[in-house]
């Protein structure tokens, strides 16, 4: 969990005008069990910004968030499926001897 806390993972939105960075948060336990996602970051391109309407800039905001969050679930997965074949890596390596 330290190690995907320290990624960066980037969400976009309105043909990448918009950029948010999202960290993850790993469980505290036994407090909040469950991991989460923050935004950290927000870079958003200054042409678009002057042309833009508002709604369509809070609708384009929660697209780039939501995008972070599910590259960042995504990660997640990764990273749990790669820690789960180096388990079966090592019990595998104690079962046969």
């Amino acid at each position: 969990d330290d190690e995907l806390s320290q990624e960066t993972i980037t969400g976009t939105a309105a043909d990448g005008n918009i950029e948010i960075t999202v960290k993850y948060i790993p469980p505290q336990l036994p407090t909040n069990p469950t991991p989460g996602y923050e935004a950290s970051a927000v870079n958003i391109n200054e042409e678009y910004l002057e042309g833009v309407a508002c709604e369509e800039l809070s609708e384009m905001l929660v697209e780039a968030i939501r995008d972070g969050e599910n590259k960042a679930t995504a990660r997640v997965g990764e990273k749990y499926k790669e820690l789960e074949e180096d388990m079966k890596g090592i019990m595998g390596g104690l079962g046969g001897q």
